[in-house]
């Protein structure tokens, strides 16, 4: 059965963004081999993956070819007259069960959870995610956008992995613990 899987960047404070979604502090960090952090690695693993309608943007804004075409992609947003610019991409408008096993039985693969922070925190928040992947960046922004904005659930993961790169980029890997 496909896993929910969160792969994304984050500060050493927590935030995936400055308050305005800006993500220049993730590319001043020298990377001279251009070190890709595992990211081909655990692409080759996707097959569908779940954006908020913000992060969806900044991807499209980013000014190269759209690189999920491969992916059937989910984007969440309350908008309901929101309308996706890419192939292969369906809007979702809210994040429960129901949606979250339609997202799952689109996969025979894994599902790559993107981000924005809120989509993040509703799929935590309904217990469905699997598997983490933190790449902590060696940065302090004291104010953003969070990794898990609002109320979270309490939430057991266990550490299954870690690695530390040149650059000072720390990937963190986790799994869910089982309910008791």
């Amino acid at each position: 059965m496909s896993k929910i899987k969160l792969y994304i960047a984050t500060t050493i404070d927590g935030f995936i963004a400055r308050e305005d979604g800006s993500l220049d502090w993730l590319f001043e960090i020298p990377n001279p081999d251009k070190t890709d952090y595992g990211y081909n690695k655990f692409y080759s693993g996707i097959d569908v993956v779940v954006m908020g309608r913000t992060t969806y943007e900044d991807v499209l804004g980013f000014d190269v070819e759209w690189p999920y075409n491969e992916s059937k992609t989910f984007v969440a947003t309350s908008d309901k007259n929101y309308r996706v610019k890419t192939k292969n991409t369906e809007v979702i408008n809210r994040i429960d069960n129901e949606t979250i096993s339609r997202i799952k039985a689109a996969s025979h693969k894994n599902v790559w959870l993107v981000g924005g922070g809120k989509v993040i925190t509703a799929f935590l928040n309904n217990e469905t995610i699997d598997e983490m992947i933190l790449s902590v960046i060696p940065v302090v922004l004291g104010k953003g956008i969070r990794l898990f904005p609002g109320e979270t659930k309490e939430t057991r993961f266990q550490l299954t992995g870690t690695k530390a790169f040149e650059t000072g980029v720390v990937n963190l890997e986790f799994q869910k613990q089982a309910s008791h």
